[in-house]
């Protein structure tokens, strides 16, 4: 008998193990691999991730960026007259999250971005609001940011917009969750802001430790939530390169056929990434061991016969006890949610609020064909038919 496949994981000194128990560990049969390898060949032409120019110009951003937001981070803590010492071990992280996180990012996609800081960083010196320049001060017209506000010049927003490969810059203060989005060397990002309540943030800070969360604000729950949702769905799905490689496969092919037929979308009440992320996720914890093209097909199965409102979730909810909300499937509130998939990191939380009665109506429709073209495409190619480019660019497949 072949060994027991063993999917838990650790994670922020926690072992965390899948909701639902594996249906079928056993590998795709030949078959299925050698349709994979046809379905692998059509991916690199028709599925495009990052080229090798575009990920080195995303990781020196991001290098830049996490040693401006270290530096300023150091002169917060100076300005507040800390120690040498103090000022030195001050620290400070940038994280990212969704897709560049998982490696599924497509070309000239946006990358999600959080800076952790310190307790003696506050919200206001993030922006640089509520600042009241010295008379001395004369602002240039032709200097003046994009809400007309004079602000710290030492905040990190003002190092942000004034730095001279950054263009496009917008502040948000006033958001749920405060957010600066600025293009840097032309790749979007979107930063996200997080006080910890903490005096320093080490090199070595564990970002998915529940206990990163104690004492926070609802908007730096918000802002950890991303990549520590991200970093439990890696874990979950990581048990093998192979595996892992399997997931992402199928996580790029799932968003091409949602964008081509309109259903990438939260704010319209279908699903977006997370969504997708964690949909795939599930259906591999299910078929561990099978390929991208078993995968794909099982994708569709799964969610064209799931019975909503059961939940969609990886593994079960905990409560770590800080007082956070944890989704509960028998709270009243819970009951009238329509289509729930909760996302795996404390605190645990429905996704997917915004699908309604209409719109699952259409995603179950939408899965079912799903379903019918790829079992389609697997079956004609069993007879020895090839992908169609041209259905392929016409958007026919999808």
């Amino acid at each position: 008998m072949p060994p027991p496949i063993d999917l838990t994981a650790t994670i922020g000194g926690r072992k965390v193990t899948p909701a639902l128990p594996i249906v079928d560990g056993s590998s795709s049969p030949p078959n299925e691999l050698k349709f994979n390898a046809s379905l692998s060949s059509f991916i690199s032409q028709n599925v495009p991730l990052e080229s090798v120019e575009g990920i080195r110009t995303r990781e020196r951003v991001l290098v830049k960026m996490g040693t401006l937001c270290r530096e300023w981070v150091k002169s917060v803590a100076a300005k507040r007259g800390l120690s040498s010492d103090a000022v030195a071990s001050a620290g400070g992280e940038l994280f990212t999250s969704g897709s560049y996180r998982l490696g599924v990012h497509e070309p000239g996609a946006d990358i999600d971005t959080i800076v952790v800081v310190p307790s003696i960083c506050t919200k206001e010196d993030f922006f640089g609001s509520g600042y009241v320049p010295p008379d001395s001060m004369v602002q240039d017209d032709d200097d003046e940011d994009v809400n007309n506000e004079i602000r710290d010049p030492d905040s990190l927003a003002e190092r942000i917009r004034r730095h001279p490969d950054v263009t496009n810059f917008i502040p948000v203060e006033g958001a749920a969750v405060p957010i600066l989005t600025f293009d840097w060397e032309g790749i979007n990002i979107d930063l996200l802001f997080a006080r910890l309540n903490a005096p320093s943030v080490p090199a070595n800070f564990d970002i998915d430790n529940d206990m990163v969360l104690s004492g926070v604000d609802s908007a730096t729950e918000k802002s950890l939530n991303g990549p520590r949702v991200t970093n439990l769905i890696a874990a979950l799905v990581g048990g093998t390169e192979e595996r892992y490689q399997t997931f992402l496969t199928v996580v790029r092919l799932v968003r091409k056929w949602a964008k081509a037929r309109g259903l990438y979308s939260n704010k319209l009440g279908y699903w977006g990434g997370v969504n997708i992320n964690i949909a795939v996720a599930l259906v591999l914890q299910l078929y561990p061991n099978a390929c991208p093209a078993s995968l794909l097909r099982k994708f569709f199965l799964v969610f064209k016969s799931w019975r909503w409102p059961n939940p969609v979730m990886l593994t079960k909810p905990h409560d770590a006890e800080l007082g956070l909300p944890v989704w509960n499937a028998f709270q009243a509130a819970t009951m009238r949610q329509v289509a729930p998939m909760i996302t795996p990191a404390y605190p645990a939380m429905n996704s997917t609020l915004s699908v309604s009665r209409q719109t699952l109506q259409i995603l179950h429709e939408e899965f079912a064909r799903g379903h019918n073209v790829v079992d389609k495409l697997y079956k004609d190619w069993q007879k020895g038919d090839v992908l169609d480019k041209e259905k392929v660019e016409s958007g026919e497949m999808w």
